[in-house]
């Protein structure tokens, strides 16, 4: 309880001025505002009357509690916006490890001034940071399972990997870095990259690749995380041993894909009185917060990025193959500090996908959140660029820009967007959290394609056109879709076609939506930041092996 809590007639004051700053700061009536206007900080949203439905305070002391469900199992739009946005806050609030040790829990200590102050100490650990990562849930060797959920970081793959400036030091010694950035593309259908950034210590151009290449490129870069709940039931199911989990899968597919009239079994509440099916927990209010597992995109920012405050950075772990004074074929991996140094550049966060089991949502709350300057509309031209195995209508083949967003931002997501950053800028103008956004949320499924958000899709992570416009079924080697009207989600015995995240987790529905869990485990070394940009035989250039490298990168 607040009342039990150290500093609580801080914090009460704090809350209390909080409401009448929120309250005193309600805007006049205007047009809800255009993602353009977002983009570039306009804020023209409609006034919220306080008291009224759609008034909800996010910014509070008591913000580090996780929402364990929303209301009603036919959420609104809006709804389902303000419970993704209470999600982002409670997940990225400092975390109490450094305090305590334990991982995954908030720093209930901490005050929405400390929250809003996130950012200014790069090596604080906020709560989904300190989830477990895949290859700590799924180790390619059992005995390297720690049972203990509060165990330091600790990441196995099938080969030792050493230390870029020592190869006396090996990853396995690696303790302290929450984020291990072992992924380079979205299943091998999409790599995001940016153009270089020539002030980097160390920056090379890299002429002749490819014309419309940019030299020394900085490409966007991926962990996969899961929550205590998630991690307990694998511990519980003995997931992590791989012929237990592939006999449960290929039993919970059996089942799910022959459903009958009076079967219930996937994508419900509760979970089915089946011992050989894979249902993770639920969340439920007024008890467990529910399995959650989180997806994080990332890339290296330049001095003047850093010097902006508009990304959150922390210290990472990435992987290369060779190094840039000596190329080889050995992986080496590299800790970069969350912070501007002579020799490094930090990364910064890009992209969050939260995806949340709850009793009204047995199918998942899938909500994805973007850093604002993803789409730079203050630009002729945005300057990301990446390759995709299928041409997309919203990039210059030419030039491989991505010029806009396939699915705009619903009017409903950006209100509340609004009125998170209006609460933020009233009580700290300073604050990184007002550069990130809701882009979409999907609740249950109902296959119902004119529905808000259907075809949910984040510009850094989907980012090829099969991603960003994904319904039916995924025919990953081919990287294309398999069966556009292809079932992929089931609730007991009803079936749908789905879009978006929703119907590409679908896909994965006998490890219960769960693609860390069924791709489990990690087998080989973690991809690596200079691999090739382009499909080896389709980019016009001289890169034609898969183990080719880019120098300097």
């Amino acid at each position: 309880m607040l009342s039990s809590s150290p500093g609580f007639n801080k914090k009460r004051l704090f809350v209390i001025s909080s409401l009448i700053i929120f309250v005193l700061g309600i805007f006049t009536h205007c047009d809800s505002p255009t993602e353009k206007e977002q983009y570039e900080g306009t804020d023209n949203s409609t006034s919220v009357v306080p008291g009224s439905a759609g008034d909800t305070l996010f910014i509070t002391d008591t913000a580090w509690m996780v929402p364990h469900d929303v209301s009603t199992d036919s959420p609104s739009q809006n709804q389902l916006a303000r419970f993704a946005w209470r999600e982002f806050i409670a997940l990225n609030w400092p975390s109490s490890y450094k305090l305590n040790g334990k991982r995954g829990a908030p720093d209930s200590t901490k005050n929405a001034k400390d929250f809003l102050a996130v950012g200014q100490d790069p090596n604080n650990p906020l709560v989904w940071q300190t989830y477990r990562h895949r290859v700590e849930l799924f180790p390619i060797d059992t005995a390297n399972f720690s049972s203990n959920f509060d165990a330091p970081p600790h990441y196995v793959y099938s080969d030792s990997i050493p230390n870029i400036d020592d190869e006396a030091i090996f990853l396995g010694s690696v303790d302290t870095i929450f984020n291990n950035l072992d992924e380079t593309s979205e299943i091998n259908l999409a790599t995001v990259f940016i153009s270089g950034d020539s002030t980097a210590p160390g920056a090379v151009s890299n002429p002749g690749i490819v014309s419309f290449l940019p030299g020394a490129p900085r490409r966007v870069i991926y962990e996969a995380k899961a929550n205590k709940v998630f991690f307990q039931y694998v511990k519980e199911k003995k997931l992590y041993v791989t012929t237990i989990k592939n006999k449960l899968s290929a039993y919970t597919n059996q089942k799910i894909s022959n459903a009958t009239a009076g079967d219930t079994l996937g994508g419900i509440y509760p979970c089915p009185k089946n011992d050989s099916l894979i249902c993770f927990p639920h969340g439920i209010i007024g008890g467990s917060e529910g399995s959650i597992e989180v997806k994080a995109s990332w890339r290296q920012l330049s001095k003047a990025e850093y010097d902006s405050g508009r990304f959150l950075t922390a210290p990472i772990l990435y992987y290369r193959q060779g190094k840039p004074s000596s190329p080889s074929n050995k992986v080496f991996y590299q800790v970069i500090s969350g912070q501007v140094t002579a020799s490094e550049r930090p990364f910064g966060l890009v992209g969050l996908h939260i995806i949340h089991k709850t009793q009204n949502v047995p199918t998942y709350v899938f909500a994805t959140f973007e850093q604002v300057d993803n789409l730079d509309y203050r630009l002729p031209e945005n300057n990301l660029f990446l390759y995709n195995r299928n041409w997309n209508v919203v990039v210059d083949s030419g030039r491989q820009y991505i010029r806009n967003r396939i699915h705009t931002i619903s009017t409903a997501n950006m209100t509340v967007n609004s009125q998170v950053h209006r609460q933020i800028n009233a009580l700290d103008t300073s604050s990184v959290w007002k550069y990130y956004k809701l882009i979409g949320v999907q609740g249950l499924a109902n296959g119902t394609q004119d529905t808000t958000d259907f075809e949910l899709a984040n510009i850094v992570t989907e980012t090829n056109e099969v991603l960003a416009n994904f319904v039916g079924t995924l025919d990953g080697l081919n990287g294309v879709i398999g069966n556009p009207n292809g079932v992929n989600v089931r609730r007991g015995n009803q079936t749908f076609v789905q879009g978006g995240c929703l119907g590409c987790h679908g896909n994965s529905q006998k490890t219960d939506f769960s693609f860390i869990t069924a791709n489990a485990p990690f087998e080989g070394l973690p991809d690596v930041v200079n691999q090739p940009l382009l499909i080896p035989g389709q980019d016009g250039g001289p890169l034609k092996k898969p183990n080719d490298t880019i120098p300097g990168y």
